[in-house]
């Protein structure tokens, strides 16, 4: 966990340092910031196409993942939206800034593309292409790095974005509706409490939720905890656009974990830098919060 936020914190903050007026500069940022997106989804693609024994637990694995992502997100928009109902916070930017719903449905379409193209090539040429070890983790370094400098650069101040008082209230709408998601879904397809728990916590992080619980009670449930959290980053391309505009506790929410690293410069793009703040103070909560709970409930005897 410590270097998982090391590599979000080091990079922002050297980003954060640098003040520049130079506009041709920040115009070439912002371009290379769409372009590290569309490599990263790649990625993602890839190393899903990549894994092995992919079509032997397929069908069981699917409807699992798919109970669990609908009870956990399902609840998610449910507390999100009542949330932003009650307490709005609409966009600032004036209605000629904000895209169509069809440009927006264009983009999340152009960006889910980057993952099935990835997931093509990394099915087909899984006996002969390997990627270099890390490569998404140096392309996630430079964005967020300048993610940082777009912070220094537009007025965002550091306190503005650690103590943002809406990121801590998505958070914990966010963690309570997850893990009731989890007990549902646990119940309907007939599971042990403490493994719809643990697989409800993890929040959009399948790197950390797919090994914890693989090593706990085997591939098959390590499976369906990578599809679910999976999903949660797949849903948020489509839901980040459309929300933004009138909801954007439950556009930035909606992400969970990935707030902070894969879906930011998404959120970016849709909300402009003033939302960034509440999307960093609400991903550090959903970043420490899983290697917590995973450990906990996958530790405890079924």
């Amino acid at each position: 966990m410590l270097n998982g936020l090391l590599i979000i914190l080091a990079p922002m903050f050297l980003g954060y340092l640098i003040k520049t007026k130079n506009t041709t500069l920040l115009h070439w940022i912002n371009y290379s910031m769409m372009i590290l997106l569309y490599i990263i989804l790649f990625l993602m693609g890839f190393a899903l196409g990549q894994l092995e024994n992919l079509a032997t637990q397929l069908p069981i694995i699917g409807i699992s993942a798919l109970t669990f992502a609908v009870c956990t997100q399902g609840l998610n928009m449910i507390g999100l939206i009542s949330y932003d109902k009650f307490y709005p916070a609409p966009l600032k930017r004036s209605k000629t800034d904000i895209p169509s719903r069809w440009k927006s449905l264009l983009d999340s379409a152009k960006l889910c593309s980057m993952v099935i193209i990835g997931f093509l090539i990394g099915f087909f040429s899984k006996n002969w292409i390997a990627l270099p070890f890390g490569t998404s983790t140096y392309a996630l370094i430079i964005l967020i790095f300048f993610v940082g400098l777009q912070l220094r650069n537009n007025g965002i101040g550091i306190r503005e974005v650690f103590l943002n008082k809406r990121g801590i209230h998505t958070g914990l709408i966010f963690t309570i509706t997850s893990l009731v998601g989890g007990v549902i879904a646990a119940y309907i397809l007939a599971l042990p409490i403490t493994q719809g728990l643990a697989i409800a916590s993890g929040f959009g992080w399948y790197s950390l939720s797919s090994v914890t619980i693989n090593n706990a009670w085997g591939a098959a449930f390590g499976s369906i905890a990578f599809f679910n959290d999976l999903s949660r980053e797949i849903v948020s391309l489509f839901i980040i656009p459309f929300f933004m505009t009138n909801y954007r506790s439950t556009a930035v929410g909606i992400t969970g974990a990935t707030a902070l690293d894969c879906t930011l410069p998404i959120i970016q793009r849709s909300g402009g830098i003033e939302v960034v703040p509440l999307a960093i103070s609400f991903g550090f909560i959903t970043n420490i919060l899983p290697p917590i709970l995973l450990v906990f409930f996958s530790s405890i005897p079924i």
